[in-house]
């Protein structure tokens, strides 16, 4: 069985001891559009985690990066994301995210934290529970009670700790690789 692992540079070469191939992963422009969910809690450590995942390539739609026109129509914004299928979803989870979801929601950014909520979950149910494009990100701040009871049967991810499963999770790659069926077995039947 083969593993792989993330690294910001690659460099296509051999490795010393262990024959490790080293490849660049290129994404089509297409596939590298991530949405991030968050609530006000997470607003402070949203800049370095969006920098960190535009580093590594990816365009990122976020409302912390607010322009007037995008405030004038927020939900017809963030429809544009949720409704496009090549669009994955990064679900900061937080302390807030939790009570903005399964409360009442008394602030504009938690409204907006609830019907992206609702969406992506009325999505989860459509398809038959399999998770094809969330990715449930564990903040500093949060634990798994934190998490949406209908989102824990997925793989969450803790920032930063989890860094290299989450690039994998995001470039599409699969951590290990399973080796190649070897030839067919010749048997040698000897009568006695």
């Amino acid at each position: 069985m083969h593993e792989r692992m993330m690294q910001p540079s690659f460099q296509a070469r051999p490795g010393p001891v262990t024959r490790e191939i080293k490849r660049t992963i290129s994404l089509p422009a297409e596939c590298r559009n991530i949405f991030i969910t968050y609530s006000e809690d997470t607003a402070g450590e949203i800049i370095a985690f969006s920098k960190f995942l535009t580093d590594q390539g990816f365009d990122l739609a976020i409302d912390i990066f607010d322009n007037p026109i995008r405030r004038l129509a927020v939900t017809k914004w963030m429809d544009r994301y949720l409704n496009d299928k090549s669009v994955l979803i990064v679900v900061v989870i937080s302390p807030k995210y939790k009570e903005d979801v399964e409360g009442d929601g008394d602030d504009e950014h938690g409204l907006h934290t609830k019907y992206i909520h609702n969406q992506i979950q009325n999505e989860f149910i459509q398809q038959g529970c399999l998770n094809f494009r969330l990715v449930p990100v564990l903040f500093p701040n949060a634990t798994k009670r934190h998490v949406p009871n209908w989102l824990q049967n997925t793989r969450i991810y803790r920032w930063p700790q989890d860094t290299q499963d989450l690039l994998l999770r995001l470039f599409r790659e699969e951590r290990y690789i399973i080796p190649q069926r070897g030839g067919d077995l010749t048997l040698t039947v000897r009568p006695l």
